[in-house]
Protein backbone atom coordinates (compact mmCIF):
# COMPACT_ATOMS: atom_id res chain seq x y z
CA UNK A 1 0.00 0.00 0.00
CA UNK A 2 1.12 3.69 -0.88
CA UNK A 3 2.12 5.94 2.42
CA UNK A 4 1.01 9.64 1.66
CA UNK A 5 3.10 11.35 3.75
CA UNK A 6 1.19 14.81 2.68
CA UNK A 7 -2.40 14.75 1.78
CA UNK A 8 -4.34 17.66 0.37
CA UNK A 9 -2.43 20.32 2.17
CA UNK A 10 -2.84 23.54 0.96
CA UNK A 11 -2.18 26.93 2.58
CA UNK A 12 -1.02 30.76 1.05
CA UNK A 13 1.96 33.02 2.64
CA UNK A 14 2.02 36.10 1.87
CA UNK A 15 5.17 37.78 0.94
CA UNK A 16 7.37 38.85 3.67
CA UNK A 17 4.93 36.77 6.65
CA UNK A 18 6.31 34.90 9.45
CA UNK A 19 4.91 31.25 9.44
CA UNK A 20 5.53 28.33 11.53
CA UNK A 21 4.85 25.10 10.68
CA UNK A 22 4.25 22.83 13.95
CA UNK A 23 3.12 19.18 14.50
CA UNK A 24 4.08 16.00 16.44
CA UNK A 25 6.74 13.76 15.31
CA UNK A 26 5.99 11.79 12.11
CA UNK A 27 3.32 14.34 11.24
CA UNK A 28 4.95 15.43 7.64
CA UNK A 29 6.90 18.55 8.61
CA UNK A 30 9.98 17.15 7.04
CA UNK A 31 8.43 16.25 3.85
CA UNK A 32 6.52 19.44 3.51
CA UNK A 33 10.31 21.22 4.16
CA UNK A 34 11.64 19.06 1.34
CA UNK A 35 9.32 20.03 -0.48
CA UNK A 36 9.28 23.43 -0.52
CA UNK A 37 13.01 23.45 -0.34
CA UNK A 38 12.63 21.75 -4.01
CA UNK A 39 14.74 19.03 -2.26
CA UNK A 40 11.32 16.58 -3.08
CA UNK A 41 9.12 16.64 -5.95
CA UNK A 42 5.64 16.30 -4.83
CA UNK A 43 3.69 13.35 -6.61
CA UNK A 44 0.73 15.87 -7.35
CA UNK A 45 0.01 19.70 -6.85
CA UNK A 46 1.65 22.31 -7.29
CA UNK A 47 3.99 24.85 -4.83
CA UNK A 48 3.67 28.30 -6.38
CA UNK A 49 6.03 31.28 -5.53
CA UNK A 50 5.50 34.99 -6.73
CA UNK A 51 3.03 33.26 -9.82
CA UNK A 52 5.31 30.55 -10.52
CA UNK A 53 5.25 26.69 -10.74
CA UNK A 54 8.40 25.64 -9.02
CA UNK A 55 7.58 22.36 -9.26
CA UNK A 56 7.80 22.46 -13.16
CA UNK A 57 11.42 23.66 -12.85
CA UNK A 58 14.20 22.15 -13.90
CA UNK A 59 18.14 22.15 -14.66
CA UNK A 60 19.52 25.52 -14.87
CA UNK A 61 16.14 27.35 -14.06
CA UNK A 62 16.27 25.58 -10.67
CA UNK A 63 19.55 25.98 -10.12
CA UNK A 64 18.93 29.35 -10.77
CA UNK A 65 15.53 29.30 -8.74
CA UNK A 66 17.87 27.78 -5.83
CA UNK A 67 20.88 30.55 -5.85
CA UNK A 68 18.92 33.67 -6.40
CA UNK A 69 15.24 33.34 -4.58
CA UNK A 70 16.02 30.99 -2.13
CA UNK A 71 17.58 30.17 1.35
CA UNK A 72 17.74 27.61 3.34
CA UNK A 73 18.90 27.03 7.17
CA UNK A 74 18.80 22.91 7.77
CA UNK A 75 19.44 21.27 11.31
CA UNK A 76 22.82 20.31 9.75
CA UNK A 77 24.46 23.36 8.44
CA UNK A 78 26.41 23.12 5.26
CA UNK A 79 28.99 25.17 6.41
CA UNK A 80 32.24 24.61 4.19
CA UNK A 81 34.85 23.56 6.83
CA UNK A 82 37.65 24.81 4.74
CA UNK A 83 36.77 28.19 5.78
CA UNK A 84 36.49 30.42 8.42
CA UNK A 85 32.99 31.39 9.45
CA UNK A 86 34.02 34.78 7.92
CA UNK A 87 34.58 33.60 4.60
CA UNK A 88 31.84 31.37 5.08
CA UNK A 89 29.18 34.49 5.34
CA UNK A 90 31.39 36.30 2.65
CA UNK A 91 30.78 33.55 0.36
CA UNK A 92 27.26 34.59 0.08
CA UNK A 93 28.19 38.34 -1.81
CA UNK A 94 31.05 36.72 -3.47
CA UNK A 95 28.46 34.26 -5.48
CA UNK A 96 26.44 37.61 -6.11
CA UNK A 97 28.96 39.62 -7.15
CA UNK A 98 29.15 42.06 -4.76
CA UNK A 99 31.73 44.80 -4.52
CA UNK A 100 35.02 43.44 -2.80
CA UNK A 101 34.88 46.72 -0.85
CA UNK A 102 31.34 46.42 0.59
CA UNK A 103 31.76 42.29 1.68
CA UNK A 104 33.81 43.79 4.77
CA UNK A 105 31.52 45.99 6.37
CA UNK A 106 28.05 44.02 5.41
CA UNK A 107 30.00 40.78 6.94
CA UNK A 108 31.13 42.51 10.23
CA UNK A 109 27.64 44.01 10.44
CA UNK A 110 25.97 40.38 10.02
CA UNK A 111 28.32 38.93 12.59
CA UNK A 112 27.51 41.66 15.23
CA UNK A 113 23.41 41.33 15.37
CA UNK A 114 24.00 37.82 15.66
CA UNK A 115 26.79 38.15 18.40
CA UNK A 116 29.38 35.68 16.31
CA UNK A 117 31.84 38.82 15.72
CA UNK A 118 34.43 36.84 17.98
CA UNK A 119 34.19 33.56 16.58
CA UNK A 120 35.01 34.98 12.52
CA UNK A 121 38.29 33.54 12.11
CA UNK A 122 37.42 30.26 13.43
CA UNK A 123 36.48 27.44 11.77
CA UNK A 124 32.94 25.49 11.47
CA UNK A 125 34.60 22.63 13.18
CA UNK A 126 35.97 24.84 16.27
CA UNK A 127 32.53 25.88 16.96
CA UNK A 128 29.72 25.31 18.93
CA UNK A 129 26.01 24.08 17.33
CA UNK A 130 24.25 27.23 18.15
CA UNK A 131 27.46 29.13 17.12
CA UNK A 132 27.00 26.78 13.83
CA UNK A 133 23.37 28.28 13.10
CA UNK A 134 23.68 31.82 13.87
CA UNK A 135 26.60 31.48 10.99
CA UNK A 136 23.95 30.10 9.39
CA UNK A 137 21.58 32.41 9.85
CA UNK A 138 23.86 35.43 9.02
CA UNK A 139 24.88 34.03 5.58
CA UNK A 140 21.11 34.11 5.03
CA UNK A 141 20.56 37.93 6.38
CA UNK A 142 23.99 38.49 3.31
CA UNK A 143 21.65 36.79 0.71
CA UNK A 144 17.99 38.09 1.29
CA UNK A 145 16.21 35.17 -0.39
CA UNK A 146 12.76 36.15 -1.14
CA UNK A 147 11.81 32.66 0.45
CA UNK A 148 13.54 31.72 3.88
CA UNK A 149 12.96 28.23 4.74
CA UNK A 150 14.47 27.28 8.49
CA UNK A 151 14.58 24.01 9.65
CA UNK A 152 14.56 24.06 13.27
CA UNK A 153 18.00 26.05 12.64
CA UNK A 154 17.39 27.58 16.47
CA UNK A 155 17.73 23.89 17.78
CA UNK A 156 20.65 24.30 19.17
CA UNK A 157 20.69 27.70 20.96
CA UNK A 158 18.91 28.81 23.89
CA UNK A 159 15.54 30.62 24.09
CA UNK A 160 17.28 34.20 24.63
CA UNK A 161 19.87 33.74 21.37
CA UNK A 162 16.49 32.30 19.94
CA UNK A 163 14.56 35.50 20.22
CA UNK A 164 17.54 37.77 19.21
CA UNK A 165 17.64 35.55 15.99
CA UNK A 166 13.95 35.90 15.08
CA UNK A 167 14.03 39.42 15.85
CA UNK A 168 16.89 39.86 13.48
CA UNK A 169 15.43 37.57 10.74
CA UNK A 170 12.02 40.14 11.23
CA UNK A 171 14.08 43.27 10.75
CA UNK A 172 16.90 42.16 8.23
CA UNK A 173 14.57 39.94 6.09
CA UNK A 174 11.16 42.17 6.15
CA UNK A 175 10.47 41.73 2.17
CA UNK A 176 11.88 38.25 2.79
CA UNK A 177 8.64 34.95 2.83
CA UNK A 178 9.63 33.38 6.04
CA UNK A 179 8.61 29.21 6.78
CA UNK A 180 10.16 27.76 10.20
CA UNK A 181 9.83 24.42 10.89
CA UNK A 182 9.83 24.35 14.40
CA UNK A 183 10.09 21.72 17.40
CA UNK A 184 9.08 24.14 19.91
CA UNK A 185 6.60 26.39 20.28
CA UNK A 186 8.59 29.33 21.27
CA UNK A 187 10.33 29.69 17.99
CA UNK A 188 7.45 30.08 16.51
CA UNK A 189 5.03 32.03 18.74
CA UNK A 190 5.32 35.47 17.64
CA UNK A 191 4.89 34.16 13.83
CA UNK A 192 2.47 35.64 11.55
CA UNK A 193 0.22 32.11 11.08
CA UNK A 194 0.95 28.80 12.36
CA UNK A 195 0.24 25.73 10.31
CA UNK A 196 -0.44 22.56 12.55
CA UNK A 197 0.44 18.90 10.57
CA UNK A 198 -1.05 16.02 12.25
CA UNK A 199 -0.66 12.64 10.03
CA UNK A 200 0.16 14.63 6.83
CA UNK A 201 -2.82 16.94 7.10
CA UNK A 202 -3.12 20.52 8.49
CA UNK A 203 -4.76 19.99 11.99
CA UNK A 204 -5.61 23.51 12.23
CA UNK A 205 -3.98 26.84 11.80
CA UNK A 206 -3.94 30.49 13.26
CA UNK A 207 -2.18 32.64 15.52
CA UNK A 208 -0.30 31.08 18.50
CA UNK A 209 -3.28 32.94 20.97
CA UNK A 210 -6.07 31.64 18.51
CA UNK A 211 -3.85 27.57 18.15
CA UNK A 212 -3.97 27.65 22.15
CA UNK A 213 -7.32 27.79 22.59
CA UNK A 214 -8.48 25.81 19.97
CA UNK A 215 -6.10 23.12 19.15
CA UNK A 216 -5.31 20.19 21.06
CA UNK A 217 -2.46 19.06 18.94
CA UNK A 218 -0.89 22.60 19.05
CA UNK A 219 -1.28 22.46 23.40
CA UNK A 220 0.52 19.13 23.58
CA UNK A 221 2.89 20.65 21.44
CA UNK A 222 3.17 23.31 23.80
CA UNK A 223 3.13 21.06 26.89
CA UNK A 224 5.65 18.52 25.82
Amino acid sequence: SVTQALDRVSFAVACGEFTGIMGPSGSGKSTLLNCLATIDKPSSGTIVVGGRDVTALAGKELAKFRREDLGFIFQDSNLLDTLTAYENIALALTIRKTPAREIDARVQEAASTLGISDVLQKHPYQMSGGQKQRLCIARALLKKPRVLILDDSTSAVDTATDATIREALRTHLKDSTKIIIAQRVASVCDADKIVVLNDGKIADMGTHDELMERSEIYREVYTS
